[in-house]
């Protein structure tokens, strides 16, 4: 019976260190598997070669010197001038009828002499054709505008056309007393509406001004009877004129070493270059654009799509998540020295103790991360705190600990599978990715393979 004991006892002892070992191994494949879900995967991006357009594209408003002019007396009128067309001083703008019976006898006349004539036909046509290139479903109200301004340029080929027969007429019982003409008393440009903006002040505005969507054009063409006192005709009297837009404080930054924008305008064959200034109103940003040229194509417009051509940024595209920071000593090229087996200056004099306790001078190679005309940047990892650099050719010398430190930005190369920090040279900069230099030494090149997210390495770190 003992013997029987003895050997069940034995059994359930192998049975238990069985499911403590199996117990071990399974928490531990458990906690491994936790710990590799809570890790972040380290990725690696591939540099590539890319551009970003960052040309400045907005909806500018128009500043002229306008003026409108009233009617003197109320009656029935005629234009001779058409919209858009240049009139000098002491010119007949529009006539006046003020009792309507030299205007009724026209209307009553032959209607064979109203008709159009092929000029006016054609003019017609092109304006439907520029309406047509230009139009946007997004501004839909535009329509609205389109027929006024067709409507106004048929009357006025057909005023043309009714003056004309107006001046053959030979009707002694017409009183003409009643029928006047009315001179310019400045010259300029002619137009036909009205919006609110005649006296606007490029130095002096609400941010609330330059909103398009509150913006509304009244024709001054609404029938064939005006009111003594009511706006008859917009003169436009200088060539001089403004374009008014917000911009951002990232836009202004862009701006701000230019003296002068190259912009473009609702998409045309010519590109123009203006001065322009920055100001400031209810802590919003305008820039107010001068131009000198091309107004009268834009005579019947107060907000246009303008386009502020910028640098064309080429380079290598990298993630913003990819850029990191290192301090770095700033050292003089004039410490720069050449090996007895090269001509480049890439090697920096060290005074250092021989074993002897004598002074000598020691040469290393450090890690360049950048040089200009003044400057190396180095790897401050390369010395010690106490090193002093020796200028071999006018013995100068330069304790570390007294050199002057700057921050590189920079991302972390692993080529040769070690997390190596590169220096790169932002040229633009988006929510998501940068735009850097490319061709620039002992920086990144195409292809290169970086840390995507630098926040997960460490430098010198190797990578699996």
């Amino acid at each position: 019976m003992s013997g029987y004991r003895s050997h069940k006892s034995s059994n359930e002892f192998r049975v238990n260190i069985g499911t403590i070992i199996f117990a071990i191994i399974f928490l531990y494949i458990v906690i491994r598997i936790i710990i590799s879900l809570q890790k972040e995967s380290l990725s690696i991006y591939e540099v590539q070669n890319s551009y970003i357009d960052t040309n400045i594209n907005v909806t500018a408003l128009i500043a002229r010197e306008e003026e409108l002019v009233d009617a003197a007396s109320s009656g029935y009128v005629s234009y001779y001038v058409r919209d858009g067309e240049k009139i000098g001083k002491n010119k007949t703008v529009y006539t006046i009828d003020e009792t309507g019976s030299i205007y009724a006898k026209i209307k009553d006349s032959d209607t064979d002499a109203l008709a159009l004539s092929e000029d006016g036909l054609s003019e017609v046509r092109t304006r439907i054709s520029n309406f047509e290139n230009y139009f946007n479903y997004s501004s839909f109200a535009d329509v609205y505008n389109f027929r006024y301004d067709i409507e106004n340029a048929v009357l006025e080929l057909t005023n043309e056309a009714m003056i004309e027969q107006l001046t053959s007429l030979g009707d002694a019982s017409t009183d003409v007393s009643t029928y006047k003409k009315v001179m310019t008393t400045d010259a300029g440009i002619i137009t036909y509406y009205r919006d609110g903006y005649e006296n606007f002040d490029v130095h002096n505005f609400k941010a609330s001004d330059i909103d398009k969507s509150k913006y509304k054009k009244t024709t001054l063409k609404t029938g064939e009877i005006i009111n003594a006192g009511d706006p008859v005709y917009k003169l436009i009297t200088s060539e001089d004129w403004y374009l008014v837009a917000e911009l951002s404080d990232k836009q202004v930054e862009e701006l701000k070493d230019q003296e002068t924008v190259t912009i473009n305008i609702h998409n045309s064959s010519k590109n123009i270059r203006c001065a322009f200034e920055i100001t400031k109103h209810d802590n919003k940003n305008f820039i107010i654009i001068s131009l000198n040229q091309q107004m009268v194509n834009y005579i019947n417009d107060r907000f246009i799509d303008v386009v502020i051509i910028m640098d064309q940024n080429n380079g290598l595209k990298i993630p913003n998540t990819s850029i990191t920071q290192k301090s770095v000593y700033k050292i003089p090229v004039d410490y720069l020295s050449q090996g007895s087996d090269s001509t480049s200056k890439t090697l920096l004099n060290i005074k250092a103790l021989d074993d002897k306790g004598e002074v000598t001078i020691k040469q290393i190679s450090p890690d360049i991360y950048k040089t200009d005309d003044d400057y190396c940047y180095v790897d401050p990892n390369d010395f010690t705190l106490n090193d002093v650099l020796v200028d071999s050719e006018s013995n100068n010398t330069l304790p570390l600990n007294t050199a002057e430190k700057a921050d590189l930005q920079g991302v972390y190369c692993v080529n040769q599978g070690i997390a190596t920090f590169r220096y790169i040279e932002i040229l633009y900069q988006d929510d998501e990715y940068t735009i850097i230099k490319p061709d620039v030494s002992y920086s990144i090149a195409w292809y290169d393979r970086i840390i995507l997210d630098q926040s997960l390495v460490k430098e010198n770190q190797i990578i699996k």
